[in-house]
C-alpha cells in the first residue's frame, strides 16, 4: 500500500510550556522523511515560543507579528502546505511515532484521536475536566472503553466527543469548511466539524490514534477557561438546545435573587455546587475536587459568554 504525502501543522500561541514537548514527539515519527513536513504557525507569540521553535532545523516556520487567533493560523498552515492530507497538532498534545503509519493503517479522513492519554489524577484540573467529559459525552468518554470506531455524523453530534486538537483532514475539505466567521472568538473546532458532518461527511473518532494532552496549569488554566467560555457562547447560545435552555434559566435564577436576596442567592449557589459535585463525582476525593475546583473556574467561564453575547449585542445594534 502506498503511503500518503502529510502535512503535519502545529498552530502556536505563547506554548513555550509545552511546546518543546510536542515538537519533540513530532521528531520521533516513524514515517519516511519525503512523506511528511511539519509546518509551525507562531501566531504573534511573546514568549519563548520563537526560540524553542528554532531550536528544530525540520520545521518550516511562519510568523505572525500579532496574534490573529487560531483559525487564521490554521488556515494559513493549509495554505501553505505542500500535501493534500493535513494533520493538525496543538502544541499541548504529544502525539506518538507511529500516528502517520496509524493513518494509513486506518484509511480514512476526517479522523480525530480517540486516545488522548488522560491521567484523572495528574491535577485537580485533569480531573474535573475529565469527570465533566464523562458525563456530557456519556457512553463515549473515555472511548478505550467503548470501541475503537466511532463514526461522528449530523445524527449524534451534539453528544459526541470532539476536538481538533489532532486532526487529519483533506486541504479542500477543511478550506471550504471553515466558518464566515474567523476571528479569535469563533467556536472552530464546532463549527468546522458541523459544516462537515451537514455536508454528509461522517468524521472517524478512532483510539488508535493516540496522543497525550498536557492540562494548563495555575493562572494560563483562568485566562484560558474564561476565553472558553467566550468559544462556547459563540455556538451553544445561538440556537435552541439544552445548554442553552439551563443557561437562560440559572441565569434569571441567580440574577433575580441577586437583585432580591444576597441570602438566597448564595445559598442556591452553594446548593448548586454540592449537587454539581455529587453528579459529577465518582468517589468522595472527586467531590472535594470538584467543589474545590469548580467555583472559579465557572464564575470565570460564564463571564467569558456574558462578554461574547454583549459583544454581538453592539455588534448587532451598531
Amino acid at each position: 500500500m502506498d503511503h500518503l504525502k502529510i502535512s503535519v501543522i502545529v498552530p502556536v500561541y505563547n506554548g513555550e510550556e509545552t511546546l518543546e514537548k510536542c515538537l519533540n514527539a513530532i521528531s520521533k515519527i516513524q514515517y519516511s522523511k519525503d512523506l511528511y513536513e511539519v509546518i509551525l504557525v507562531n501566531d504573534g507569540s511573546t514568549d519563548n515560543t520563537e526560540k524553542i521553535a528554532e531550536k528544530f532545523e525540520f520545521l518550516k516556520i511562519v510568523d505572525f507579528k500579532v496574534n490573529k487567533g487560531r483559525l487564521i493560523a490554521r488556515k494559513t498552515g493549509a495554505e501553505k502546505a505542500s500535501f493534500n492530507e493535513l494533520l493538525f497538532v496543538d502544541s499541548r498534545i504529544e502525539i506518538y511515532e507511529d500516528i502517520l503509519l496509524k493513518r494509513n493503517e486506518i484509511g480514512y479522513s476526517p479522523l480525530i484521536a480517540g486516545d488522548l492519554g488522560v491521567e484523572k489524577y495528574s491535577s485537580i484540573f485533569d480531573t474535573l475536566f475529565y469527570l465533566i467529559r464523562k458525563k456530557i459525552y456519556s457512553p463515549y468518554f473515555p472511548q478505550v472503553n467503548y470501541k475503537d470506531e466511532l463514526w461522528i455524523t449530523s445524527d449524534n453530534f451534539f453528544n459526541a466527543p470532539k476536538g481538533t486538537g489532532c486532526f487529519f483532514i483533506d486541504k479542500n475539505l477543511f478550506l471550504d469548511n471553515l466558518p464566515e466567521d474567523l476571528s479569535k472568538d469563533s467556536n472552530d473546532d464546532t463549527k468546522i466539524m458541523k459544516n462537515i458532518v451537514n455536508d454528509n461527511v461522517k468524521i472517524l473518532r478512532h483510539t488508535g490514534i493516540r496522543l497525550k494532552y498536557h492540562q494548563r496549569k495555575d493562572n494560563n488554566i483562568y485566562s484560558w477557561i474564561h476565553h472558553r467560555g467566550k468559544i462556547w457562547a459563540d455556538h451553544y447560545l445561538t440556537f435552541v438546545n439544552i445548554y442553552s435552555i439551563l443557561y437562560c434559566l440559572v441565569s434569571i435564577t441567580f440574577l433575580v435573587l441577586l437583585f432580591n436576596c444576597i441570602g438566597s442567592f448564595l445559598f442556591l449557589f452553594v446548593l448548586l455546587l454540592f449537587l454539581l459535585g455529587v453528579y459529577l463525582a465518582e468517589n468522595v476525593k472527586d467531590f472535594f475536587i470538584v467543589i474545590r475546583s469548580l467555583p472559579v473556574l465557572a464564575v470565570l467561564f460564564y463571564f467569558g459568554t456574558i462578554k461574547k453575547l454583549s459583544k454581538n449585542l453592539i455588534k448587532k445594534l451598531t
